[in-house]
């Protein structure tokens, strides 16, 4: 199999690259914290006016047609930028699953926010600011939202109560919705160790010891090195597995669970090794980096974790 992305898919990447850059720094991604809300409306707007919001609706409802192989570069952008808010879940699986329900226009304008409940879990992240709830087999609307304080701030957690419910299918393409958050946090959290090694980097070129900047100690560097190879070794599993999903391949299942492995695991090394970079201080609120590894923590461990999808990998390999 040959697959590569293509010029528009790389050049739509980069330009949400750009987008983020002066819409989504830092300041904002804190600022959302601080203020309870994690999301962005002025944000929000942005993403929608780019397209992004809509790139997997089908064109027959106003949206752009996309699957998951041109989705997928963006997760990964959106997780560099550590952006806040259920745009994974309006995106990856909201959208696209109901569309064409009388919930799918202001969806795909983005005039509407949709999140996502997946199977037994207690909490819902995104609730406070999410408009309508997407469940396996149907729709919440007028819900009541309890704050449960989660970890990070920019995904909080809720529990709900209540709400009027109305029946819909949240197949993905005939992917289950667990399936496809477990892919699109796959690269989101690709993106956001590339981000943080990136945040070490520069601190380790700055931050002196014995009158040399640390990045240039070879301790220093092994730690780097060792985080970004397990980065690299992550993204071709992921983007097979998106080019899984996307064509129906009778492996989507199997490939989606060995890029969650994956990707959860270099962002568990990364997280460590860029915040033994920083002495320990990445932890601390001061630090730009703790906004990025809560958030790892947090997606890791969301839409099972490294160990639930390597024994679901495992049980494939050995049926």
């Amino acid at each position: 199999m040959k697959f590569s992305f293509t010029d528009d898919q790389r050049l739509f990447a980069e330009g949400l690259r750009d987008l983020l850059a002066n819409e989504c720094p830092a300041s904002l991604v804190r600022e959302v914290w601080e203020n309870g809300t994690g999301h962005s409306p002025e944000l929000w707007s942005h993403l929608s006016g780019m397209g992004v919001l809509s790139i997997m609706a089908p064109e027959s409802d106003g949206g752009m047609g996309g699957s998951f192989v041109d989705a997928i570069l963006l997760f990964q952008e959106l997780g560099r930028a550590a952006v806040p808010g259920p745009v994974l879940e309006h995106m990856a699986v909201a959208v696209p699953a109901i569309a064409s329900t009388t919930f799918g226009a202001p969806l795909i304008a983005g005039d509407s926010i949709a999140t996502l409940w997946v199977d037994d879990s207690p909490y819902v992240a995104h609730a406070a600011v999410a408009d309508v709830i997407v469940r396996k087999d149907h729709v919440l609307e007028s819900f009541d939202a309890t704050d449960a304080h989660g970890m990070d701030g920019g995904r909080r957690l809720f529990t709900v109560a209540g709400g009027e419910r109305t029946n819909a299918n949240a197949n993905v393409g005939g992917l289950d919705p667990f399936d496809a958050m477990a892919l699109a946090s796959a690269a989101y959290l690709i993106g956001l160790s590339e981000r943080m090694i990136e945040i070490a980097a520069e601190y380790a070129r700055v931050r002196e010891q014995f009158g040399k900047p640390i990045g240039s100690f070879q301790a220093v560097k092994h730690l780097m090195s060792d985080a970004l190879l397990k980065v690299e070794f992550a993204k071709a599993p992921t983007y097979r597995a998106a080019f899984s999903a996307s064509t129906g391949a009778d492996t989507t299942t199997r490939d989606i669970s060995m890029a969650k492995a994956l990707a959860s695991e270099a962002a568990y090394r990364t997280s460590r090794s860029t915040m033994q970079v920083h002495g320990g201080i990445g932890y601390t609120w001061e630090a730009d980096l703790q906004l990025w590894m809560k958030k790892a923590w947090a997606l890791m461990r969301s839409y099972g974790d490294a160990n639930f999808h390597r024994r679901r990998v495992s049980g494939f390999v050995l049926a």
